[in-house]
């Protein structure tokens, strides 16, 4: 039954006010008790009974709703809005519930329509409820206006931490100048490699929208590359590959993960290939089948001393290795074949 059909019926609006005027009193003061909007349109959209709260939202009576139509009453308009609820029942005699706002009801509501049917399971009207929500949508407002302050605020933290490393490894450049010794030099300048991979993960917060993830691939191409043109002075000789998956980390894993891809790295830049020996570096990252996320730095140069104890040494770059596996929950392993391995294993955090 189409909505023009249910229209014609003039019986309808006769029907459904007759069932509401032999309704007892104790039901009608219940009714006007409820403090949620309530109207009963039948089928040509006229009111056939409104409640207190409807009405004084109306600044009415609720007598003198009746046999109003309710696009006139309630939206001030000569047609029904486009996204009328009961215009849609009326179409296939279904409940409907929608968020809506009404200017000339004062706010936000939640509107649901349910069919009114007679013995015969005829539809011969409905029944609108209307849920004032303007205060949680207020509130909703205001908490997205926080989260967006909060939002700015950690970014400008990011921007300015970002830029606080970097300041500090100009300075430890800088520094380095004034001293003869290479080992001294060499300890400043990995120093100051270690404070440019987290003022990189830094900086990539703040030009995210993702406050707490960052795009570690990215990431991992960057670092790699400037350690690469940092050490490695004849690249003819030195190849560097990059094997890596699209992947997003926490940021409570990418900081100490960066700190470890820069030692490894670092160490193979260094170590693996002297007195001019040519190679290769490889560096992998990608999910295994276990769904944990791998990651491994190997070279084909002249491989980890043998007698080296690695998860026991008293070197710095493999205390922080070893230490900052542990504080991701991974698990580190050597491999000495052809050259050196290091692999880490390590479950990602939801994001």
């Amino acid at each position: 039954m189409n909505e023009k059909n249910i229209s014609d019926c003039p019986t309808n609006f006769d029907k459904i006010n007759k069932t509401f005027l032999e309704t007892s009193k104790g039901l009608n003061y219940t009714f006007d008790a409820i403090p949620d909007l309530i109207a009963v349109l039948d089928t040509n959209h006229k009111i056939v009974k409104v409640n207190r709260a409807m009405a004084e939202k109306l600044n009415t009576t609720p007598a003198s709703c009746i046999g109003i139509l309710c696009y006139q009453a309630i939206h001030q308009s000569e047609n029904p809005p486009e996204n009328c609820p009961h215009s849609m029942l009326l179409k296939d005699g279904l409940e409907h519930t929608s968020e809506v706002y009404e200017k000339n009801l004062g706010g936000y509501f939640i509107v649901s329509t349910s069919p009114i049917k007679d013995d015969d399971d005829n539809l011969i009207g409905s029944i609108h409820i209307a849920h004032d929500i303007t205060k949680r949508k207020e509130i909703e407002k205001n908490l997205e206006k926080t989260i967006e302050e909060k939002d700015i605020l950690m970014k400008e933290i990011y921007h300015r931490v970002k830029n606080n490393l970097m300041v500090l490894s100009s300075l430890l450049n800088l520094q380095s100048r004034y001293y003869k010794d290479k080992d001294i030099e060499e300890v400043f300048k990995e120093i100051q490699h270690r404070a440019k991979s987290m003022a990189l993960i830094h900086e990539r917060l703040y030009k995210s929208d993702d406050l707490k993830h960052i795009n570690f691939t990215e990431y991992l191409e960057t670092l790699a590359k400037d350690l690469y043109n940092a050490y490695t002075s004849d690249k003819s000789l030195i190849k560097l590959i990059l094997k890596i998956e699209e992947v997003e980390l926490d940021v409570d894993i990418s900081i100490p993960l960066g700190l470890i891809l820069n030692e490894i790295l670092t160490n193979s830049l260094k170590y693996a290939f002297p007195n001019g020996r040519s190679g290769e570096i490889k560096i992998e990252l990608y999910k295994n089948k276990e769904e944990k996320i791998q990651l491994s730095v190997s070279d084909n140069g002249i491989g980890f001393p043998a007698d080296l104890d690695y998860e026991h040494s008293d070197s710095l770059g493999m205390l922080i290795i070893n230490s900052l596996t542990d504080q991701i929950d991974g698990k580190i392993m050597l491999e000495q074949i052809n050259g050196t391995k290091f692999t880490v294993i390590f479950e990602n955090q939801e994001c």
